[in-house]
């Protein structure tokens, strides 16, 4: 069965839009020691996603296919199932060097020494090799006379080389606040000013020190973006008794509800009732995955909005990525 007509087969190969908890992808690359796979869906920007073992192809001049998991709310994908084309799991690979019961194969390139059932292995000639659930070689299984596939090159990423400018709006998908003196979450003004989800930071009105986190998951490194050119980030007051000073916000690797405190590092910005620009250290941050929430980490009392608040916390991401 060709790719095509796998595709045609493969059933509901929808759109992250239509509420499906899946869709089919494109492979185009697999960086196995890291655990991720490069897929496209429905011809889209090619995204490095987290993924499960699988025999993925990556090396036909279209790709192959995999089943993706998309977020149950925002439709994006998260993580890569597994292949709906895997390879064999023995392959043709050619021989290069024997030392007893160690046969060095070469491998896309690359020689790789194999521990290997005894049997007579010619320089030159080819072994059948066992791979393991990511597709790599773990075992020389024995001498084979036929001759080993020359590898296509790899697929070409829609957009080939060219590039696009794209900005969008994410908005944090949970966000609250942290009382020191009750170690917990959700200890402050939970049924007022903008609710649970409200971020405050400082001392007040008997509040005890306090921070305040939004978190993203992996909203932004899931853009695939070459670059993240800017990122503003919504402040928006909630009405506090005591006025609403300018909070300080802080870049955070935590990407879901933290068990305790918040934690943060790197520049900070500050502002309030308005949109306020990320610096471009923490631009990269979370271009990388290292920065997947933003924290109110300032001394003195206020609070902006949350979570299900309007446009709370909301970011305005402009970045590259490939056309």
């Amino acid at each position: 069965m060709t790719v095509s007509e796998l595709e045609e087969w493969v059933p509901n190969p929808t759109s992250p839009s239509s509420g499906a908890m899946s869709a089919v992808g494109r492979v185009y690359a697999v960086d196995a020691a890291a655990r991720l796979v490069r897929v496209s869906l429905l011809g889209g920007e090619a995204l490095w996603l987290p993924a499960l073992p699988g025999r993925y192809r990556s090396t036909s001049s279209q790709g192959s296919l995999a089943r993706v998991l998309l977020h149950p709310t925002t439709g994006r994908p998260e993580l890569v199932l597994g292949p709906l084309d895997p390879t064999s799991p023995s392959v043709l690979a050619q021989v290069s060097a024997v030392a007893g019961t160690t046969v060095t194969v070469d491998w896309f390139g690359t020689s790789t020494a194999l521990p290997a059932i005894p049997s007579t292995y010619t320089v030159g000639q080819t072994a059948w090799v066992l791979t393991d659930d990511w597709g790599l070689p773990v075992l020389v299984q024995g001498p084979s006379t036929v001759v080993a596939p020359t590898p296509p090159p790899p697929p070409t990423p829609p957009g080939g080389g060219s590039t696009v400018q794209v900005t969008v709006a994410i908005s944090p998908q949970w966000s609250g606040s942290y009382r020191y003196s009750r170690a917990a979450w959700d200890r402050w003004n939970t049924n007022r000013y903008g609710g649970r989800s409200t971020l405050y930071q400082g001392d007040g009105e008997g509040s005890g020190a306090m921070a305040g986190l939004a978190v993203y998951g992996d909203q932004l490194v899931n853009l695939g973006a070459i670059s993240i050119d800017s990122v503003r980030v919504r402040l928006r007051s909630v009405g506090l008794a005591s006025g609403s000073p300018p909070v300080t916000v802080q870049g955070s690797p935590q990407g879901s509800p933290p068990p305790g405190a918040p934690v943060a590092s790197g520049a900070v910005a500050v502002g309030m009732d308005d949109w306020v620009y990320l610096a471009s250290t923490v631009c990269e941050g979370m271009r990388t995955g290292a920065v997947k929430g933003l924290a109110t980490v300032g001394a003195v009392y206020s609070a902006v909005a949350g979570a299900g608040n309007g446009d709370g916390m909301v970011l305005s991401v402009t970045y590259t990525r490939a056309a």
